[in-house]
């Protein structure tokens, strides 16, 4: 299963490197998308994600150099050359050398090394699939909140001008001797207190403005997209986290291996060709020589070397076990908690709209009082200043029902979870 999210991404981050220009080119300047997944496959670009993706390459890269030779040393000289009266036909030994020596490390610990670091690019691959994720529910929270605080000051606006009609009813009625002077008091309070929420609306409107130009690198005028819930019977296996934590394992099991390895030789070879020449007055018959060497280390010090290093390897990955079950019991209980709070926000939209209705027909009822003569006007303001109440609670758990929900889904491989029952059937 995790193989196949590994795959995924890694096509996944194939798509985005060959797109990043393009993308780049969309996100620069104050172009505007039209539509909630344009901005979407912006995110695919953005800086947070190309930077993961840009490690996961370098890993790669390096996992393919691991696998590579050292250089070769090549060595030019002379040897046994007198120093009273150096040249090379006096002494016997005196000769001009060529050689060369190749190092050639322990072929397993290259090959371990190798599909470590190919395992942290998988992992690195995993990451920015999942930074992506919680970037489109970012995304999406901005604007639900950027609609929230829109309706909440249309709101808030229309309220102040009830407020307005309600004082002036009130002084009306103070005129025709009637005593309101403590509910005109409550009134200007409660109409003090709508202008400072409006206040506060506007600065958090700027803030949300401020997060869309860090994130898309714009302003978008486009609705707040459907949030579709994604269906989770508690199986750690599909999210991002849990599978993240199980590279961590892979990556340490990868670990032992190059412990495990470091057992094994070392080589090496060198060869060395020496040029003679004839000794003056034909003294003595110059010939060639040459030399041939190959070399192999011995784990003679293994006790003290390569068996610690391979306890350590197996304790550390004895410790990604460890912390993989804590942090997958963490996750499930997170989750649960998040579909819970979800649920609940869910069933509070249920109840204000209900409220919503329920206070319409009220102020219905009000109008017709009033029309005939049995209500006061005061009482239909204040009603409708009571509806508006309710309905901005409505804007702002609206917004709090969609963040939930979106955070949610960000934790959750869809596309796994979707394949999981046909793998069980297939078995």
């Amino acid at each position: 299963m995790n193989a196949r999210v590994t795959e995924k991404i890694m096509s996944y981050k194939k798509f985005l490197s060959v797109n990043a220009f393009a993308l780049t080119l969309l996100m620069s300047g104050s172009a505007l998308a039209t539509t909630f997944e344009e901005y979407v496959q912006r995110l695919g670009a953005h800086p947070q994600v190309m930077s993961i993706l840009a490690e996961s390459d370098a890993s790669m890269a390096q996992a393919q150099g691991m696998r590579g030779l050292p250089d070769p040393v090549i060595m030019i000289g002379v040897d046994n050359v007198p120093i009273s009266d150096p040249s090379f036909d006096r002494f016997l030994p005196t000769s001009k050398v060529i050689g060369f020596s190749q190092d050639i490390p322990n072929p397993a610990v290259r090959e371990a090394a190798s599909a470590r670091l190919e395992q942290i690019s998988k992992k690195q691959n995993l990451i920015a699939a999942y930074t992506k994720e919680r970037l489109r529910f970012m995304l999406v929270v901005k604007l639900a909140k950027f609609k929230s605080v829109q309706t909440q000051t249309k709101l808030m606006k229309r309220q102040l001008g009830f407020y307005q009609e309600l004082e002036e009813t009130f002084q009306g009625q103070i005129e025709s001797g009637r005593s309101l002077y403590q509910r005109f008091s409550e009134v200007d309070v409660e109409r003090a207190e709508a202008e400072r929420k409006l206040n506060d609306l506007d600065a958090r409107l700027v803030s949300i403005k401020a997060g869309f130009i860090r994130l898309i690198d714009v302003v978008p005028d486009i609705d707040v997209p459907d949030i579709t819930n994604t269906p989770w019977d508690h199986d750690s296996n599909v999210l991002y986290p849990v599978l993240i934590a199980a590279q961590d394992i892979d990556i340490a099991k990868k670990g032992v291996g190059i412990a495990d390895a470091a057992f094994l030789p070392n080589f090496g070879i060198s060869g060395v060709y020496k040029q003679r020449e004839d000794g003056a007055n034909g003294s003595f018959e110059g010939d060639d020589w040459f030399s041939i060497q190959a070399k192999v280390t011995f784990p003679l010090w293994a006790s003290n070397n390569q068996k610690p290093k391979l306890r350590a390897a197996k304790d550390l990955e004895r410790s990604a076990v460890f912390a993989y079950e804590d942090l997958r019991g963490r996750w499930v209980a997170q989750m649960i908690g998040l579909q819970s709070r979800r649920d609940a926000a869910a069933k509070n939209v249920k109840v204000l709209q209900d409220k919503d209705y329920a206070m319409k027909s009220k102020i219905a009822a009000a109008q017709r009082n009033y029309e005939a003569g049995t209500e006061d006007f005061d009482r239909i303001l204040l009603a409708k200043i009571d509806r508006l109440n309710i309905q901005v609670k409505f804007a702002k758990m609206k917004a709090m029902y969609l963040s939930m929900a979106a955070e949610f889904n960000s934790n959750i491989v869809a596309d796994l979870q979707e394949e999981a029952p046909q793998e069980e059937t297939q078995e």
